[in-house]
Parts: C-alpha cells; structure tokens; sequence
C-alpha cells in the first residue's frame, strides 16, 4: 500500500510539473531554425551534448557585429496566456558577455529583448517572466499588460545578439547553447523598481562631498554622455564633472563612472540594465537620452514625447532598483541637434523640464535652455557634427550639470 501510494503520489507530482510548463521547442530538430545572415556573421549546429532529449542548438558568432540571430516561427495557441513567461537551458561560453532573447509580435518594431550571462559552461535554467523582457522601443507597451500584447500575439523568438554593444563600443564575439525552449507558470519578474518620488534629493549628495565622504556619480545616456567625436570617455561631459567637484569640495573621493553607450536609447538602455548597471552602488545618477528615438514628423512629437519620459522614469526606476540604496537624480534636458535638428528635441528637453516639475527631489540640469540661449550660430561652434559636441561643447554641459549639483556658479 505504502508503494502504490508513493507511486500516486509521484504521478501527481509529475502531473503538475507538467501543467506547469509547456515545450515550445526541444530543440531537437534545429532545421526549425534560420540565421538572418548569410556571411557567417552567425552560424549554428547541433549541441552533441544537449541537455534534454536528442538534441540542443549551438550558436556562434565570432564576427564582432551588433545583430545576428537565429530565429523561428512560432504557433501560439488560446493557453499560452495562461503562462507567466519563458524557461530554457543555456551552457555559456564562459566569457562575461550575454546573450540575447528577442520575441514579437506580428511586426519588427512589436518586439520585447531579455538578455543571460555566459559566464556559466555548464547547463543551467534561465527563466524570464514576461515582464523580464523589454520593449525594444518607448512606445511600445510591456508584455502581458491589460494596454499591451499578449502572448497569444507572439510570432517569432530568436536568439543571438540584438543590439549587443557595450559600453566600451564593441561587439562581443559570442557562443552559447540552448535546450528545451518551454513556456512556463508562477514565476515572477526579477526587475525591481524604486519609485522615483522616493530618490533623495541631490542636496543630500552635496553634504556628502562637502564633507568629503566618498561619492559615486553613474552617468547614463547615448553617444553623447560617452564622449563621441570629442575624444571619449575622458572629454566627456561626466568625466569633466567629475574633476570640477573633486576641485570645488576639495574631494578626492568623488568617482565618476560612466555607462554610456553610443546609439543608445531609453529602451536600450533598460535592456542592458543588469549587464551595465547591477553592481554600481551610486549616490548620485545623471541620464540624458533623446537623439536616437526623437520623432521624425512633427506631428507625432507629442506622443513620443509622453513614451519617451514615461520610458526615462522607468529606466531611472530599475536603475535604483538594482542598488541597495537609491541614487539623487539629474536629468539633462536633451541638447539640441544641430543644423535640421536644432529645434527637434525640444520636446524632450520639456518633457524632462516638466518631470522636474511634477517631481521635486529630481534636480533638471537645463543643458537644452543654455545652449539654445547663446544662439544657434554660437552653438554649431560647440558641435563636432550634427549631434555630438566637441570638447568645448562637453565642458560647456558639465558646467550646467555642475551648477545644477552644487547651486553655485561654474569654474571657468
């Protein structure tokens, strides 16, 4: 009696188990399966030691290039908004790098990225809730939300690199395999969030430099917070900040790291959020985002610009939701462009302006307002080309977001 029962008993087990997820892919069959390359920028095979069942996929890419995939079609059915995400079996090629998860839904801009370390060689679970995944664009909905798309929406999954840059500017080489690609129940989102109302206000980050504790300031933005056509990291705007408030507090304890990556946006910039920002314990974060997703008609800037500062505020969210403690917060008002674009991301600029508004303990550094001040014949000066500043341009930003921190005016 005591066996048939442990017998039942395991059947149950094993019953529910199943009910709890379902195979969308064993992965045993990779002609399901296309690269959208043909150059060997992406190649795969099969794994000769797959995880589960006759077989897995091993995908390599050792051309430095930011997208190659391999994808398919996918087939959803009524159930599968039942399920609370993905599950799947990685063995990593045990480099710091990650790979990419990318699904949509009928459309190349209805897509949502999650990302995996490879640091791990042997086989092991990743599971993504679907709020885990990201909208590739600001105006895109999340996943699974009662406004957004469902997973009865899905059409293609692909895995490989999509947008994979990093904040160095390079375009890791990367291999990886996959096994046993199951929808799955119960499993929560791992993207924890501190609403921005409860960041503290930059004034606390001041007394700590004036009293020369340690400060750590993290700058995220685009090409432009990374120094692009000014020489870098190093000419950049928070790199200039940094050695104006070590000077004025007499601090030597002020560290400046930058997460900035060319091309970037508010939604890129959330995808790589635990690669670039899980880790840094910052007191104070600068974010400036804007050229790479301003509107291109003007008819359509009033509804990018809600998308755009609602996705800021998330990201800022999740930033400081990864810390310990959460950070002071400038926002720049986005620069102008220059020539065409001097007046297209004014916008942005008072979007972000009307953010400080609704939220007091942010602090705006009004980078927009200084240099459309001084005139547009004065600004091209400042401009290497028509959306980076030259040297002269960072430090002309640094002083805003100087004076912005400290209340007091900028050293010349």
């Amino acid at each position: 009696m005591k066996t048939a029962g442990m017998s039942l008993f395991l059947c149950l087990v094993a019953a529910v188990a199943s009910a709890q997820t379902k195979v969308i892919d064993s992965m045993d069959d990779i002609a399901l399966w296309k690269t959208n390359h043909t150059d060997n920028r992406i190649t795969f095979s099969a794994d000769a030691q797959p995880k589960e069942g006759q077989g897995a996929v091993h995908l390599d890419s050792q051309v430095a290039t930011t997208f190659a995939i391999i994808y398919r079609r996918l087939k959803p059915g009524p159930d599968w908004n039942g399920y609370d995400g993905f599950v799947f079996w990685v063995k990593g090629d045990g480099s710091k790098h990650f790979g990419d998860i990318r699904i949509q839904a009928g459309s190349w801009n209805r897509a949502w990225l999650g990302n995996f370390p490879l640091k791990d060689t042997h086989w092991h679970e990743v599971k993504l809730a679907w709020r885990d995944l990201v909208p590739a664009g600001a105006g895109t909905p999340e996943l699974g939300t009662a406004d957004g798309f469902r997973p009865t929406d899905l059409d293609f999954i692909a895995f490989g690199k999509s947008w994979n840059f990093n904040t160095r500017h390079q375009r890791p080489k990367l291999a990886f395999s996959i096994d046993e690609l199951r929808l799955v129940k119960g499993i929560q989102p791992n993207r924890p969030r501190r609403k921005i109302e409860t960041f503290p206000a930059v004034s606390t980050v001041v007394a700590k430099m004036k009293a020369r504790e340690p400060v750590t300031v993290l700058a995220l933005g685009d090409s432009i917070t990374w120094g692009t056509s000014a020489g870098g990291n190093r000419n950049a705007y928070p790199a200039l900040l940094g050695e104006m408030l070590r000077k004025h507090y007499r601090n030597d304890k002020i560290e400046i790291v930058s997460r900035a990556i060319g091309g970037s946006t508010t939604a890129k910039g959330r995808q790589w959020l635990n690669r670039d920002v899980r880790g840094v314990e910052a007191d104070l974060i600068t974010i400036m985002f804007g050229f790479n997703e301003m509107a291109q008609k003007p008819e359509e800037r009033e509804t990018k610009t809600k998308a755009f500062t609602a996705n800021l505020v998330t990201y800022a969210e999740e930033a400081a939701g990864v810390m310990k403690t959460a950070p002071a917060c400038v926002l720049l008002a986005t620069i102008p462009g220059n020539g065409k674009h001097w007046e297209s991301l004014d916008c942005y600029a008072e979007g972000v302006r009307e953010l400080g508004r609704r939220h007091k303990n942010l602090t705006v550094a009004d980078v927009n307002a200084h240099f459309k001040k001084m005139g547009f014949e004065k600004f091209k000066t400042l401009m290497a080309d028509g959306a980076h500043p030259n040297r002269n341009g960072q430090r002309e930003m640094a002083k805003v977001v100087f004076e912005a921190i400290t209340g007091e005016k900028p050293p010349e």
